[in-house]
């Protein structure tokens, strides 16, 4: 029997400057040409397409060079405006890897794609809930150190839903990190190792937010934490 997830698969890729991860959001303003048709094509067929993060290149002009992996993106709303440009949201779905970039064909990169699936990792439950807690203090740091401290922050119950592949995800889309970083997450195999990288981000994020947060006390700025 054949492995559907090892055969290579065409997929229109749409190379940006953002990484999308498994079942986030995402809004695009579509306006070059060649993506207008892409979407097209894909509101027609009803199909979705790829997004990857930009290794080389920019997002207009010639074609960028991607990162090899890269999200499915499923398109959930659609706004054209009266120019032919359009507003969308993409939802993420499925992970792939890039076998090859076919770049003579459409006006738009097409790449022969195999999917990555996450084995299920329950083992993993506890693990989860501990960086699901550790994204809230992180949450609650940035809010203080940005626009003052909420009392009310209801992320660990947004995050802690579902399995601990959904919470390795919903950490990683969250976090305010460069794209290297986020694209590392994306790119870990397993739901196990992403969670550990996680928890090691967060306590370096959460440790420099704290650091900025005593220097802006120590003059006179910032809010009180009680």
């Amino acid at each position: 029997m054949t492995d559907l997830a090892s055969t290579p698969t065409a997929l229109p890729l749409f190379p940006l400057n953002s990484v999308l991860f498994p079942d986030m959001l995402l809004p695009l303003h579509v306006f070059e040409p060649r993506y207008r048709l892409l979407v097209q094509r894909c509101l027609d067929a009803g199909t979705p397409f790829g997004i990857v993060l930009i290794q080389e290149g920019e997002e207009v002009g010639p074609a960028a060079i991607p990162h090899r992996i890269g999200t499915l993106a499923e398109i959930v709303a659609h706004a054209p405006l009266a120019d032919g440009r359009s507003l969308i949201t993409v939802r993420g779905s499925r992970r792939f890897e890039i076998d090859s970039v076919v770049t003579d064909v459409e006006p738009y990169l097409v790449g022969h794609v195999r999917y990555l699936d996450d084995a299920p990792e329950e083992t993993a439950r506890r693990l989860a809930d501990t960086v699901a807690e550790a994204y809230a203090d992180y949450v609650v740091g940035v809010v203080a150190a940005t626009a003052g401290v909420r009392r009310e922050v209801p992320v660990v119950d947004e995050i802690q839903g579902g399995s601990p592949c959904d919470v390795s995800y919903r950490v990683a889309a969250g976090l305010a990190v460069e794209d290297d970083e986020r694209q590392m997450l994306l790119e870990t195999a397993t739901t196990r190792e992403r969670l550990v990288r996680e928890r090691e981000i967060l306590s370096r994020e959460c440790a420099l937010l704290t650091e900025m947060l005593v220097r802006m006390r120590a003059r006179g700025e910032g809010p009180t934490l009680h």
